[in-house]
């Protein structure tokens, strides 16, 4: 549907670098030995999504090979979020110089306290030097217990880290290095580090599947603790999750569209719309339980080609007569709205761009104080869209991050590394991110046939979830896309990519790692009961 170069990113370093912008910057070839059943493969593919990690140039991503002291501090620091820091004192290693180029990220280590027991009595790192495990948990655990509370900090180092070491009971735990111990077990407590029926295995070489999966365990605990906000599209069908209002903290009523009747005249349509954007009846009883559980309501606004959207834009007479209606509506006290969301796709070209950032001026202007979101598509498909321009004037931005079929390339909707690119790129065009929201489309893409003369359908979640239930379903993990991929045999081969309470998990873990506002869920009729557990979890 919207087809786009794709391109493996290769980087011989451990971190990533840029990459060409002609072409998709994130990986959408797996790893050539990291496979979907690899129990590192969680941790590895959710670290390469955000960049944080890549392979060789032989497309691997070498699992098994050790990670050195150096290349492992480099993802801590870049983990923690910090950096050298000019008004503390430099460290002295003797073989560590200023123009090494990890010097930034072990100076920065230095500084914090959080690798003096790695440094030896001669003032060396060693930063070549395989990285044992106990070293791994002691320099995480030395960084965690720095940023916990004193009186916590002092009391696990006066004794407390002894109750863990108790607790864990590690069959080799007298080959922990006594002076690192209460710093590994931290980790341990932490959940950053787990053992096996052989033990902890201190001494062991540190590989570098088990690096990325302490660093995907640092940053999910990380991101746990920031909040989000949960809007809710209630729409198309979304009556039989009425009662998960009390999960949200907005609810969009995705009851209106643009109705543009020619030149000069425009306004808000209730009906007749062929997407399904219409005032339902009976719907006092959706405002009703969004009042009851405490939910704010946004009217919300549907336009694509097929309401004629650029020639609506490009008359201004028309776009006036539009404002006038939707501040009417949402100034109904029968609604009780906050807010607008203004969700106008198709935008492909430029011509409009303009007339489009100055309609939500002039709708900004006429809600006199009411809240404006603007749901905008990935800024690589459209040029319709200034993003930077819409991040100045709305409130709140929705990135529909869910528009990356490919058909014939059996791309899915929402593979996780694309979501994290359009998070970045969205960013980088100007929106702020305590602006952006990210939008989780609920979807199933289905292919179903060879190849060469596959067939596409995107089933209701309630249909898919039954068919999990029966016989003759194999389910894994989709490798890079991080969704769970279906398969069976009815008459033909059937491939499922689901957006399942897993890939959901990961969709809100990734809106969090890059600090983003929050999620709009599309469309709540479309969730079912695992999905709203999750989601529950992020209520206070």
């Amino acid at each position: 549907m919207y087809k786009k170069t794709v391109m493996l990113a290769i980087i011989g370093s451990l971190l990533a670098g840029s990459a060409t912008v002609s072409a998709y910057e994130s990986r959408l070839t797996p790893f050539r030995d990291v496979g979907e059943s690899d129990w590192s493969a969680e941790h590895v593919y959710s670290l390469a999504a955000v960049q944080a990690v890549d392979g060789y140039a032989d497309g691997g991503f070498h699992p098994l090979a050790s990670m050195s002291r150096e290349e492992f501090i480099k993802m801590m620091i870049a983990a923690a979020g910090v950096s050298q820091d000019a008004s503390l004192p430099a460290g002295q290693l003797k073989d560590v110089s200023s123009d090494r180029w990890s010097y930034p990220m072990i100076e920065a280590a230095m500084q914090r306290h959080w690798i003096d027991a790695m440094i030896d009595s001669g003032g060396r790192f060693q930063p070549t030097a395989p990285i044992r495990r106990e070293e791994v948990a002691y320099a995480m655990g030395t960084m965690l217990l720095s940023q916990a509370a004193e009186e916590q900090r002092k009391q696990w180092l006066d004794g407390g880290w002894m109750k863990e070491r108790d607790a864990r009971a590690f069959a080799d735990a007298g080959g922990i290095n006594g002076a690192l111990a209460p710093y590994v077990y931290y980790a341990a407590n932490q959940g950053l580090f787990e053992g096996s029926e052989k033990g902890f295995d201190p001494a062991s070489p540190l590989s570098r599947q088990e690096a990325a999966a302490v660093i995907h365990r640092l940053l999910q605990k990380d991101a746990g603790s920031k909040p989000l906000e949960v809007t809710g599209f209630y729409a198309i069908q979304s009556y039989n999750n009425l009662d998960k209002l009390k999960l949200l903290d907005r609810v969009a009523l995705g009851w209106w569209h643009l109705d543009y009747k020619g030149a000069g005249s425009a306004g808000l349509g209730t009906s007749g719309d062929s997407h399904k954007f219409n005032l339902p009846q009976g719907w006092e009883e959706v405002t009703s339980a969004a009042d009851q559980s405490e939910v704010s309501k946004d009217l919300m606004v549907f336009a694509n080609k097929s309401h004629q959207i650029e020639a609506f834009l490009a008359d201004a007479a028309a776009r006036s007569q539009f404002v006038q209606s939707v501040a009417a509506a949402v100034n109904d006290p029968r609604f009780g709205f906050t807010g607008v969301d203004i969700d106008f796709e198709d935008l492909y070209g430029p011509e409009r761009k303009n007339d489009f950032t100055a309609l939500l001026s002039e709708l900004k202007k006429a809600l006199n104080g009411k809240k404006l979101t603007v749901a905008v598509p990935p800024v690589n498909y459209y040029e319709g869209y200034d993003l930077k321009a819409i991040g100045a004037t709305a409130d709140e931005v929705i990135l529909m991050a869910y528009n990356f079929l490919s058909k014939p390339d059996r791309l899915p909707s929402a593979p996780l590394p694309l979501v994290a690119e359009t998070i970045r790129d969205t960013l980088a065009a100007g929106v702020l991110k305590d602006k952006l929201v990210l939008g989780i489309g609920k979807r199933t893409d289905q292919f179903i046939g060879n190849a060469e003369q596959a067939t596409y359908a995107s089933p209701a979640s309630s249909s898919v979830e039954e068919r999990l239930l029966k016989p003759g379903v194999r389910q894994s993990l989709a490798v890079p896309y991080l969704l769970k991929r279906v398969q069976y045999t009815d008459g033909a081969d059937n491939e499922l990519f689901y957006e399942d309470a897993d890939s959901i998990d990961r969709k809100l873990w990734v809106a969090r790692y890059y600090g983003l506002k929050g999620v709009a869920l599309w469309y709540m009729g479309q969730y079912v009961e695992d999905d709203w557990q999750r989601i529950g979890k992020l209520r206070p």
